[in-house]
């Protein structure tokens, strides 16, 4: 069963090429399936959007642009992301809070900004996907929550 997500605030592509031509610049195969998530999402807002691996309540707040001239795109972070010139894994979300989501090959990872640690989410961008979830789901109503995920 497929689970219905919301996508707001996507903004289109400004060059139908850029995502081959990231492939080219940067030495970075992407699926083709991403291919197309990110030129139907780019930039955009999922609901739901909170997710529980490697620990709970961690956000998904929106994908990064791949327009290079947005402010929030994969062009103001890819450098973090390049070890010997090769680009290890692409980030393409972000969390919010410093944090990227990141795909490698198929698996998605959630890479910490605070130790450069990254650990796999899922094996695949469609599992990730059904693992959103409203976050409110995990709260009780007479409880406030905290998570430290360390890893």
């Amino acid at each position: 069963m497929s689970k219905t997500i919301s996508w707001k605030f996507s903004q289109p592509l400004t060059n139908a090429n850029v995502l081959d031509d990231f492939e080219i610049d940067y030495c970075f195969k992407m699926e083709s399936d991403f291919k197309e998530f990110i030129k139907n999402n780019n930039a955009a807002y999922p609901s739901p959007n909170a997710f529980d691996k490697p620990c709970k309540n961690l956000v998904f707040s929106n994908l990064l642009s791949f327009n290079k001239e947005d402010d929030e795109s994969v062009y103001s972070v890819i450098n973090l992301f390049v070890k010997n010139g090769k680009l290890t894994m692409l980030p393409f979300a972000t969390d919010g809070f410093g944090n990227m989501i990141c795909i490698k090959g198929k698996q998605i990872l959630f890479w910490n900004h605070e130790n450069g640690n990254a650990q796999i989410v899922a094996d695949s961008l469609g599992t990730f996907l059904q693992m959103l979830h409203e976050w409110y789901q995990l709260l009780s109503p007479t409880k406030f929550h905290i998570t430290i995920c360390v890893f």
